[in-house]
Parts: structure tokens; C-alpha cells; sequence
């Protein structure tokens, strides 16, 4: 159903103009609009390769770990894209300039004719294009179970800059560790004793993330860097980045006494999948927005309401959360287009978000309704819509949230 509604569109978008995606971010003393620049909703067949590497550039292969990510282990259905992983244990033929042979002959591998042996197929895609600077989102769920590695994360064209948006552990249900890696050790910072250590750590949630639908992002401006998990901010860093880097979502196993260990167990089920909503990349600046006229709209009923959490963070690592920069903090709010004519708005964050269209100053509240969500007799949640189909070119929408509004113009 999403993929017609999908194709129907687009092929209205070649007539009709279309309303460009917006983003706003709320803090205690400014909202800033952030624009539409780069991202998947997943809603072909398979993945874009004009978007994405389904393996990664230099193959993929780890013989000291006994895995390969292949293409093969990524699939879309509904919306949403799909990365596994799955026990192999046996030989298989792979290109000969994946092979580090001094690697192979030190960990004692016999590599007769190209054939390896491998204990796990997984996956990753990479972006093509490269990113310095912005907001970048994805919305996915991890799935459970011991030594399942799933990520989001920035790589740096320099081989050696890395941001770790988001790394889960199938058997940490209620922990996010995020991290940064930067050359001469400049990922050191001092501890509240006065010790350097690497920045980066794990954080603790009030409830499980592992089998939810969650948002994890992160903001990266010159000389700073936030991350958030469903709009809260969980961790900051000051410093900076040389190069631009690709985006990167992949789905690995943990070994025993390899890092993130450990490994599975008999009870870690496989094929493990880690399931992708969307991923998102956003501009501040106006002209760096890409002109959308492909952008893939979204279906309300695979991208609707998320649970707003009061509480999401249960406990917070000084070194990594810095209260004087993340208090100003207060969530995101983004208008996704359904069609040529409506919105669907998205809160990434704790409050509660209020939308009114105004013309001349005067209210019209005939564009702006309430979707609910249900299950059986059980009322799940709320959507805001904005039909714009009759409204006129001049109309303004007022996005209200934890007090502060934001005035947005989609026809201009």
C-alpha cells in the first residue's frame, strides 16, 4: 500500500509543486529551522544504490572475526529497510582484493583459492554522498538478543574521524553508547578528577530501547556535537572534525574478547534483524537544501504517532553530559509531506506540540486536524495533519512548542 501511494505521488509531483519538508528545533532561548537535505524513507523494492553502498568500500570482510557483511542480508518491505544477520559457519568464495593475506597468515587461516570461512554473514549501506556538518536522524528498531551490534554512525573521509551516533547491545535493553574517534588522541578529555580518558560512553535509559521504535540523532555544528535519543539530549562534545563524512547503518556481531563483547549465545536467535524507518539529513543553512522534487512521501499509517517520555534518561555521565550545554535543549518538530497538499507532523521530544494556520492574522482552523491512532478500542495516540489543498499562498502555520512558536510560510 505505501509503495502505490509512493509511485501515485510522484507521478502527481511532476505537475503539481510540492511542499518541502521542515524542521525545527526548540531551545530554551531560540528554535532554529533546519532544511531538508539529504535521506531514505526505504520505500522501493531494494535499497537505492544512488544513495546508498549496500557493503562497505573495502569489502566488508573481517577474518579475525569470522564475518562478512554482504548485500545480500539487506532487503525493504513496507517501508522499511532491513538489515540481518544470520550463522553462516562455512566456506565461501570472496574477491581476492578483500583478503589481507599478512592478516590471513598471522591469524593462521589456510585461504586455499579465494574460500574463507566465516561463523556470520551481516550488513551494513553506506552512504555515497559525503556530509560536513548538520542534523542527522534515524529512526529504527534494535532487535534483542546477546553479541547483536547495530549502529548509526558518521565516518570521516580521512579514515580516522568517526561518530557514533547510536551503538546498541542486543542484551542491553536499556543502554546507548555513543562515541567519537579522532586522530593524536584529541578524543581525550579530562574526567572530574582531572583525568584524561577517552570521551564516550554508555548511556543508561528509564526503559528498554531494544524492540522500539526510537529516534536516535545527533546534531554536529563547527566545534560541537549533540546527541539525543527520541529528542532528549543525552551527550555533548566540544571539538570538531577535519574532513566530511558518509553515513553508515549496519548491523554486526560482537566476539568474545573483540570489542563490544560479547558474543552471541545459544539463546541469541538468528536471523537477527535491525529494521530502519528512515534516515534523515538536515541543513541549517537554506541554500544547502536540496531542491525535493523526488522526495518520498511518507504513509501515515507506517509513520504515525510516538509516545512522548517524560523521563527518558535514567542516569546521566557527567563527562558526557554536560548540564550547561544540553539544558537549553527541548525536542524537534518536523513537518513531513504526506502528498502535494498535506503535512504530517512529527514530535522528536517530551512536550506536547500545538499547530494553527493563520491568514492576515486570522485564524482558520480548517486546516489543522487531529488523526487518531487506534487498536481495537484502545486509543494509541494522536497525529497533527495540515491540509493545504485549498489554503491560500500567503498562509502561515504557527507550531507551538513548550511555549515557544515558530512561524512557517510553506508556500514561500
Amino acid at each position: 500500500m505505501k509503495l502505490l501511494l509512493t509511485l501515485t505521488l510522484l507521478l502527481n509531483f511532476v505537475v503539481h509543486a510540492q511542499l518541502q519538508p521542515a524542521l525545527f528545533q526548540f531551545k530554551t532561548d531560540t528554535v532554529l529551522q533546519w532544511h531538508y537535505h539529504f535521506g531514505d524513507e526505504f520505500t522501493g523494492q531494494e535499497v537505492d544504490q544512488s544513495k546508498w553502498y549496500p557493503r562497505y568500500p573495502w569489502g566488508g570482510l573481517l577474518l579475525d572475526q569470522s564475518q562478512w557483511a554482504v548485500p545480500e542480508m539487506l532487503s525493504q518491505k513496507n517501508g522499511w529497510l532491513h538489515l540481518g544477520a544470520k550463522e553462516f559457519k562455512q566456506k565461501t568464495a570472496v574477491p581476492n582484493w578483500m583478503i589481507n593475506q599478512q592478516q590471513a597468515k598471522e591469524l593462521g587461516l589456510n585461504i586455499k583459492n579465494d574460500s574463507v570461512y566465516l561463523d556470520y554473514l551481516t550488513s551494513c549501506i553506506w552512504s555515497v554522498d559525503t556530509f560536513r556538518y548538520g542534523y542527522f536522524e534515524c529512526r529504527a528498531v534494535v532487535p534483542e538478543g546477546k553479541g547483536l551490534w547495530p549502529a548509526f554512525w558518521l565516518f570521516g573521509q580521512n579514515g580516522k574521524d568517526e561518530i557514533d551516533i547510536m551503538e546498541c547491545k542486543g542484551e542491553r535493553s536499556k543502554d546507548v553508547h555513543v562515541d567519537i574517534h579522532l586522530p593524536e588522541r584529541k578524543d581525550f578529555v579530562k574526567n572530574n578528577i582531572g583525568l584524561k580518558k577517552d570521551w564516550g560512553g554508555w548511556v543508561k535509559m528509564k526503559t528498554p530501547i531494544v524492540n522500539d521504535t526510537i529516534i536516535y540523532s545527533g546534531v554536529w555544528l563547527p566545534n560541537s556535537l549533540t546527541y539525543f535519543v527520541n529528542g532528549v539530549p543525552v551527550s555533548h562534545f566540544d571539538g570538531d572534525f577535519s574532513t566530511p563524512m558518509n553515513v553508515i547503518v549496519n548491523l554486526a556481531v560482537a566476539r568474545d574478547n573483540y570489542p563490544f563483547n560479547p558474543g552471541p549465545d545459544a539463546q541469541t536467535v538468528f536471523p537477527a534483524n535491525y529494521q530502519v524507518d528512515y534516515v534523515r539529513v538536515w541543513k541549517l543553512e537554506p541554500n544547502a537544501a536540496k531542491k525535493m522534487t523526488d522526495f518520498p512521501q511518507v504513509d501515515v499509517e507506517d509513520h504515525g504517532w510516538i509516545p512522548s517520555k517524560k523521563e527518558v534518561l535514567k542516569k546521566k555521565v557527567p563527562l558526557i553530559y554536560p548540564k550547561k550545554e544540553l539544558q537549553k535543549e527541548q525536542g524537534f518538530v518536523s513537518l513531513t509531506p504526506v502528498n502535494q497538499s498535506n503535512y504530517l507532523v512529527q514530535v522528536n521530544g517530551s512536550s506536547e506540540v500545538q499547530v494553527s494556520a493563520w491568514v492576515k492574522g486570522i485564524e482558520q482552523p480548517k486546516f489543522v486536524s487531529e488523526i487518531a491512532f487506534t487498536q481495537g478500542d484502545t486509543l494509541l495516540g494522536k497525529d497533527i495533519a495540515i491540509q493545504l489543498k485549498d489554503a491560500p499562498r500567503n498562509i502561515e502555520l504557527r507550531i507551538t512548542y513548550n511555549g515557544k512558536t515558530a512561524s512557517y510560510f510553506p508556500f514561500n
